[in-house]
């Protein structure tokens, strides 16, 4: 199953059945202007002028139905009109094929050729009514996930159910509209047999390369059952929103031992035996100087010599993330999308090294957030929703989300790391505040690691498996017509 792109077609696909039939209703009213002059003299005036203007007509609202259809038919949807006819191109081509046969006959005066086009405007006729009764009384919904992440594969559900008491339906097809984050896409899944008063299910797989809202619906039900020359669609107005996070990537080792030795320098762990301490160690041999609480009874009666239980202090999470997404000509959209995987990475590496603790995330862009929880499942939920919906701003607040971290009543273990693409502006706040004389603010740039939001410098903290990532130095080659293109995949699968 290969990933298939988005294209953009100037010439639809299937034309509707009532847009051919007002093109064919034009083609046969000028014909019979022509023809009719030729063998009725007498009429021929009076005829040709009403028979033009009868064409003329048909070609107008056939014209405005091609330009503006799919207005007319979103209208039309609205007011609640479910179903349409379609003529694919194989109807296109039998419907030609009719076409020529009429005109022959009428030119020709060949009863045998009228003949021959009866006969065949009736299996198009028996098409149309048995793929109506093959679409009557079938519904259609879609179960999505919870959420989604950008950059990895996801499977959307697409559940159906034939409520006939006799009939089965075959060769049905569910069309799924994806829109959002400048893409519109069809995913479809194929149904071969639907049995009576049953319910099937298909499903298809998709990836969205970028994090944001994305609207699903409506599901378009078709069918082309037996003959396929054409076709008939209902809508069931299904919608629903899936929220797709950011990437997730991989911190590079390096980055990650040089933030554990600044960690271990600023929180000096250390192991002491005691009752009041937090975690339970290990059961050792009394020395000289330890706390007489701390002895372990059953343990030194079983020895026959003074044991006494260790305790190692717990640490809890000791990492606030800080996110600047300040909007600048340095600052592009590649490297947005970088600092905001950056810092969604290392919220979902935080929960998942510490299961306790106090959780952090400050961002500073079109909308503030602070995002804090004690819990690691509820944070990550929590940062990962916020930062699928985080944007760029010129009007992003770097000195509102510093000064919160000097006024808030932080551990003196805390740390804290801050992605911006104005590292030295940063820097200069930060020694402001602690010029001020805060005692909160005084630690605040010792136990601050700044990331410069450059494709460099995040490159050499983590690595991102996005495909809008990797396919960052090929667009930036495009210029700005192929800057942010959006690639989706999706794939049915047959049932």
């Amino acid at each position: 199953m290969s990933p298939r792109r988005s294209s953009r077609t100037v010439i639809p696909a299937a034309f509707s059945a009532s847009l051919v039939l007002q093109f064919l209703g034009a083609v046969a009213a000028y014909l019979a202007a022509w023809v009719v002059p030729l063998n009725y003299p007498e009429i021929g005036t009076y005829s040709s002028r009403v028979l033009l203007s009868v064409g003329t007509i048909f070609l107008l609202i056939a014209l405005l139905n091609l330009f503006a259809g799919a207005y007319v038919a979103r209208v039309l949807q609205r007011a609640g009109m479910r179903s349409r006819v379609w003529l694919p191109r194989e109807g296109l081509v039998y419907l030609g094929v009719m076409v020529m046969l009429a005109v022959a006959a009428l030119l020709g005066h060949n009863n045998m050729l009228l003949l021959l086009f009866g006969m065949m405007a009736g299996p198009l006729v028996i098409n149309g009514w048995v793929v109506m009764l093959t679409l009557s009384r079938l519904t259609a919904v879609r179960r999505l996930p919870p959420y989604a992440t950008a950059g990895e594969f996801f499977s959307v559900e697409v559940l159906i159910r034939n409520d006939k008491r006799w009939m089965s339906s075959r060769g049905v097809e569910v069309r799924d509209v994806i829109a959002g984050q400048r893409l519109r896409q069809e995913a479809s899944v194929a149904f071969v047999r639907i049995m009576p008063r049953s319910e099937r299910s298909g499903s298809y797989q998709m990836m969205a390369t970028r994090r944001g809202v994305y609207q699903f619906g409506p599901l378009r039900i078709s069918s082309r059952f037996p003959l396929g020359i054409g076709e008939r669609g209902t809508i069931a107005n299904d919608r629903a929103e899936l929220l797709i996070h950011p990437a997730i990537g991989r911190l590079l080792p390096d980055w990650l031992r040089r933030e554990r030795e600044l960690s271990e320098a600023i929180n000096q762990r250390r192991t002491r035996p005691g009752v009041f301490d937090d975690e339970f160690h290990r059961i050792r041999e009394f020395r000289t100087g330890d706390n007489p609480r701390s002895i372990h009874w059953r343990s030194t009666a079983r020895h026959g010599e003074l044991m006494v239980a260790e305790y190692e202090q717990q640490r809890e999470s000791d990492l606030v993330v800080l996110l600047d997404l300040c909007e600048m000509p340095q600052f592009r959209d590649a490297e947005a999308e970088m600092s905001v995987s950056l810092a969604a990475t290392i919220c979902v590496e935080q929960t998942r090294r510490a299961s306790s603790g106090q959780y952090r995330l400050l961002i500073a862009g079109k909308d503030h957030h602070d995002v804090q929880s004690a819990g690691a499942g509820r944070f990550r939920e929590a940062a990962l929703g916020q930062l699928a919906l985080c944007r760029s701003s010129a009007t992003a607040d770097l000195d509102w989300m510093l000064s919160r971290l000097a006024q808030h009543d932080a551990s003196s273990r805390d740390r804290f790391i801050l992605i911006t693409p104005r590292p030295q502006k940063a820097c200069e706040l930060i020694s402001g505040l602690s010029a001020a004389g805060d005692l909160r603010a005084m630690s605040l740039l010792p136990r601050t690691t700044i990331v410069p939001a450059t494709l460099t410098d995040l490159r050499r903290v983590f690595l991102v498996q996005s495909p809008d990532a990797e396919a960052h130095d090929h667009d930036r080659g495009l210029g700005e017509a192929g800057h942010g293109i959006e690639r989706l995949a999706a794939v049915g699968e047959i049932r």
